[in-house]
């Protein structure tokens, strides 16, 4: 049986995580390539990275960021989510070493993110869980990949 080539009208809608600074820009700058989460997810492709409004200003601080320089409330870019897998003391390790995380937490998830690409901020409110990007932001980022 022959497959078609996907098309712009079949292709499933890249999802969006809002994470709070420095998280995100830590994820950006490659330090982080894990996302902890309580939470599993069957999605798996590009994701888009949503700066919070909320910074962790202390946070920010002791990774050597200044918290009054990260963007905030915005589509700040995309990673490739590859895997959601459990969190492991090797994956504490490897985010201490690169001063992106603090421990090791069970009963954590790991989200797998690779690639890593700073965009062009674009203004946004955050939601909760994965959400569906705006139309404009989805075009920018498939011209992207």
């Amino acid at each position: 049986m022959k497959r078609s080539k996907p098309t712009k009208a079949n292709k499933p809608p890249i999802k969006a995580l809002t994470i709070r600074q420095p998280w995100a820009e830590l994820i950006l700058r490659g330090r982080k390539p894990f996302e902890l989460r309580t939470w599993r997810t069957k999605y798996r492709g590009p994701l888009v990275i949503h700066a919070a409004a909320k910074v962790d200003a202390w946070d920010a601080r002791h990774f050597g960021l200044n918290p009054e320089k990260l963007i905030t409330s915005a589509f700040v870019g995309f990673v490739i989510l590859s895997d959601v897998r459990p969190y492991t003391r090797e994956d504490a390790r490897l985010l201490k070493k690169r001063r992106a995380g603090y421990g090791w937490f069970p009963h954590n998830l790991s989200w797998v993110l690779k690639k890593p690409r700073r965009m062009s901020p674009v203004k946004a409110k955050g939601q909760l869980s994965l959400f569906d990007v705006p139309k404009g932001v989805e075009r920018r980022i498939r011209r992207l990949l």
